[in-house]
């Protein structure tokens, strides 16, 4: 994946310059990334949640299941322009007006060599439509499946041991296959509990209250 230039901040979220995303993933500085989580009201009332589903390529959380669409802020953008991702990764053209903040989130872990030291500026977007409609890029993403919020908040708090998602996987050749997958929270990317705890949270009662 390209490399691209972002702010650095200290731990307090003061400015202090540029890197390489390489260089701040090598050194552990902080830096800001963009999360959107996708969701929608079925028919049926219940809130359904996106899932994007990371290509084994990824160099954090490979194959894992996770926000709907992520990426970092790049040097001099504001942090509402990570909209972009939206776009670039699933395809689907939303307005930056459409993304709505839920909070900032400080997140700190290893994964082999990368120590990630992360602002977390996590927001949500409601769709229209299923995930078989996305275009996924094929650099970045290797599926998007839909769940069930209230499972899906079921299964990370261990109160389930699986649930059922639908959506697309990209073959190799760029095609798409349908299907229906089972999920196991091993299969989910490993977010502090907190931070799914308040995003679950925020995200149902803020669809629920949707005409």
């Amino acid at each position: 994946m390209a490399d691209e230039l972002i702010d650095i901040f200290d731990e307090n979220m003061n400015f202090l310059g540029t890197a390489m995303k390489s260089q701040a993933h090598r050194e552990g500085l902080w830096h800001k990334a963009f999360h959107c989580w996708l969701a929608q009201k079925a028919e049926n009332g219940k809130t359904m949640l996106w899932l994007q589903l990371r290509g084994d390529d990824k160099d954090i959380f490979p194959g894992k299941l996770d926000i709907s669409a992520a990426g970092h802020i790049r040097a001099g953008e504001e942090v509402k322009d990570g909209y972009r991702e939206i776009k670039e990764e699933l395809g689907l053209n939303l307005n930056k007006d459409d993304v709505i903040k839920l909070f900032t989130s400080k997140e700190i872990y290893e994964f082999g060599n990368i120590k990630n030291q992360e602002f977390q500026m996590v927001y949500m977007a409601v769709v229209d439509g299923s995930p078989y409609k996305a275009v996924l890029q094929p650099e970045e993403v290797a599926g998007l499946y839909e769940v069930d919020i209230d499972e899906f908040i079921d299964l990370m708090n261990d109160k389930l041991k699986s649930i059922e998602a639908k959506g697309v996987k990209r073959n190799g050749d760029s095609t798409y296959t349908v299907e229906y997958r089972k999920v196991y929270k091993d299969d989910v990317a490993p977010h502090s509990s907190d931070y799914y705890k308040k995003a679950l949270s925020m995200i149902k009662r803020y669809v629920s209250n949707q005409a």
